[in-house]
């Protein structure tokens, strides 16, 4: 069997309908330059409790309807859940907000979407440990149909089955990795869907005054295979999220809150410092105390 890619030119590229994913929040989309990119991955790393799941549900939602992406790519979604995260009833809360959202903005009715449909055009798999989870990835591959239209897939999230290897060495727990990684990129190319992988932050020692402080998890060789590396964290009181890598944007943060409808924008009377909103961090170092 040949290996041979077609090849395209920079031009082709150039000039490709690249699709985005809102996020809901107008500040979290402006910062990202449009939302979540389609055909490429973005991890989404932070503390228990700072929004990454639901961040993962928001977009599970917005990638059903037609405001909620940059073009015509409305698509569905595969959600891939290793720490038992996923809550339907909240996947339902947002598809009810979103979808009498959409009836207010626009005039035709007949072009919205019902809740129950949107719930069913997530797909869920519950994968417990790192052989289920390649089985999941070589499963997904046979249900990339025209007719299904995956535009989103979620892992949340590879740090728990990949550090839950007991009996794997660093250098197994890599292997893994990168074969997992290397798996989601190809159907994030081949089917030009946006891809979210959600990691973990570790402590670890090494600041220049050696204190504590808190990094994504999964080792560097990880950070490198993602295209878009983004980190949702606690900062003032309100939630803060900031682009750590990026090849075209630049190191931004902006605030934003989570309601019972879902991901929103921040009031501004609520932030306290309007110049701190896009101050960089010192080379990405967050205290363990301030997350």
């Amino acid at each position: 069997m040949s290996l041979t890619r077609k090849s395209r030119t920079a031009m082709d590229i150039f000039k490709s309908n690249i699709g985005y994913i809102s996020t809901y929040s107008k500040k979290f989309d402006e910062m990202l330059d449009g939302g979540i990119r389609m055909g490429v991955i973005t991890e989404l790393c932070g503390n228990p409790g700072s929004g990454k799941s639901n961040l993962c549900t928001q977009l599970c939602v917005s990638v059903q309807m037609k405001f909620g992406v940059t073009s015509d790519n409305t698509g569905t979604a595969i959600y891939i859940d290793t720490e038992g995260s996923f809550v339907p009833i909240r996947l339902q809360n947002m598809a009810m907000d979103a979808e009498n959202h959409y009836r207010n903005e626009n005039k035709n009715p007949l072009n919205t979407i019902s809740i129950e449909q949107i719930l069913k055009n997530v797909t869920y798999f519950r994968c417990m440990n790192v052989s289920e989870l390649i089985a999941c990835l070589h499963q997904i591959k046979q249900i990339m149909t025209p007719e299904r239209n995956v535009k989103l897939i979620i892992l949340d999230s590879l740090a728990h089955p990949i550090r839950s290897i007991i009996d794997g060495d660093h250098l197994t727990r890599h292997k893994y990795t990168v074969r997992i990684v290397t798996m989601l990129q190809k159907l994030a190319l081949d089917y030009n869907c946006a891809v979210v992988v959600v990691n973990h932050m570790i402590a670890k020692v090494g600041s220049p005054k050696n204190e504590a402080y808190c990094a994504p998890a999964l080792g560097d060789a990880f950070g490198h295979m993602s295209q878009l590396r983004i980190q949702l964290s606690w900062k003032m009181n309100k939630r803060e999220v900031r682009v750590l890598k990026s090849p075209h944007l630049p190191e931004l943060s902006t605030f934003f809150r989570i309601t019972d409808e879902g991901i929103r924008d921040i009031d501004e009377t609520e932030l306290m410092d309007h110049d701190d909103l896009n101050g960089a961090s010192q080379e990405n170092i967050h205290s363990i105390s301030n997350m």
